[in-house]
């Protein structure tokens, strides 16, 4: 791939690094972590696997907003310890219509190394339509998209959350 168009990097602690490679990997733990989403829809639970495709469905406004994804690739290590997850946009829809038509392409791939000076980075590559390029609202929602999912990891994917059965 290219240059990404966005970076962001966090250094954490061990034990943090691997709480979010868990909680990251692991997508009964998204709701808990992901502050955005309120439910998440897929055909599978647990860990993602590649080619898995989930939905993150949030109410803004009375309004069900969905943003699709699809987990394009999983690489892991045991030495050095890291775990990278890449993500592909498929779209977003609002009450079943599509919508966010400004933002074209959206790989977002998530890399966390758990060792001493490790941490969390997120890199984006995007592609913007020409009227969103033009009204300039392309580049600030997709840089939303990747902000929020940053914050959310540095903020509540560094803790380590209880898995609950429903039989308990």
């Amino acid at each position: 791939m290219s240059h990404p168009d966005l970076i962001l990097r966090k250094q954490l602690m061990i034990d943090q690094s691997r709480n979010v490679s868990f909680n990251l990997l692991n997508l009964n733990c998204w709701p808990l972590w992901n502050k955005v989403a309120n439910r998440i829809l897929s055909e599978q639970q647990g860990l993602l696997q590649e080619n898995q495709r989930f939905d993150l469905h949030r109410i803004i406004a009375q309004q069900l907003v969905e943003d699709l994804w699809q987990v394009s690739q999983i690489k892991s290590s045991e030495d050095p310890c890291f775990a990278e997850l890449r993500l592909t946009w498929i779209g977003q829809k609002i009450n079943g219509r599509t919508s966010a038509l400004a933002i074209q392409r959206l790989v977002v791939e998530i890399t966390v190394l758990e060792t001493d000076n490790g941490g969390l980075e997120i890199s984006a590559w995007w592609d913007i339509s020409k009227l969103g390029r033009l009204l300039r609202f392309g580049k600030r929602s997709v840089k939303a998209i990747v902000s929020q999912l940053f914050d959310d990891l540095t903020s509540h994917g560094t803790i380590e959350y209880q898995q609950v059965s429903e039989n308990e």
